[in-house]
């Protein structure tokens, strides 16, 4: 029988491929550059992608008076188009190493790191943020990961209380596809902290209607294999 505390390593999946990086990925100048859209069939190149994410999801919400909370950073990608918006950026990942890496390439200047332990959120400042990011990073947490940090984001936000999601939809054409090829190396209910979580566009409605979150914008055509949510957390009483 399996030990109860037992479950997938996130963290180590990701200090040891930002430990590797440089290694895989000699010609890039970040960690993320690799992530370029093109697995996703949103983008071509990486200037293509940055552009859509950056148009789609970050200058229509983020204001100059906002602090950002990302979970998630990786190499600092999306934190780098978030800090041209936000007044301040909160950065926090279960990877040490991955917040180094975006420490290196952003610096101190409106930026603060925390690093999670992958359950709570109680690290992070109550009240004291307007919106929260998470983007390329719920592509690999489990739909279980994902309520849970759901149901504690309410209590981190105040004003605007806004949330940017985006998870993959394991039924659409290519997320079926990166099912399968992932198929053979994540069986008997295990699988490696990087590899693609079996998330569904129902699934997470499910999870923003229980957990009473108003859903502003579905948008499952940017990035055709996921699915990008923008909401509205529900104000928590005191």
């Amino acid at each position: 029988m399996d030990h109860p505390n037992e479950g997938i390593d996130y963290e180590g999946a990701w200090d040891s491929y930002a430990q590797a990086w440089q290694t895989l990925h000699p010609e890039l100048e970040y960690i993320g550059d690799e992530w370029a859209g093109q697995g996703a069939g949103a983008a071509r190149s990486l200037a293509e992608y940055e552009q859509l994410i950056e148009t789609q999801f970050i200058a229509p919400y983020i204001r100059p008076d906002h602090v950002v909370l990302e979970i998630g950073v990786g190499g600092g990608k999306t934190s780098a188009l978030l800090l041209n918006y936000a007044q301040r950026l909160i950065c926090a990942d279960i990877s040490q190493k991955m917040l180094d890496a975006t420490q290196a390439r952003l610096g101190h200047e409106r930026v603060e790191y925390y690093k999670l332990d992958g359950v709570s959120l109680d690290s992070l400042p109550e009240q004291a943020i307007d919106v929260c990011f998470c983007y390329d990073t719920m592509v690999h947490v489990e739909p279980r990961d994902i309520f849970n940090y759901l149901r504690q984001i309410p209590r981190l936000l105040k004003g605007d209380r806004l949330c940017v999601f985006h998870h993959t939809n394991v039924v659409s054409d290519l997320g079926w596809q990166k099912f399968l090829k992932e198929l053979d190396i994540n069986l008997r209910g295990k699988r490696h902290g990087s590899a693609f979580s079996v998330m569904t566009n129902e699934i997470m409605e499910k999870f923003l209607g229980e957990l009473n979150y108003h859903v502003l914008l579905k948008d499952t055509t940017s990035v055709p294999r996921d699915c990008i949510w923008v909401c509205q957390a529900p104000p928590i009483e005191r």
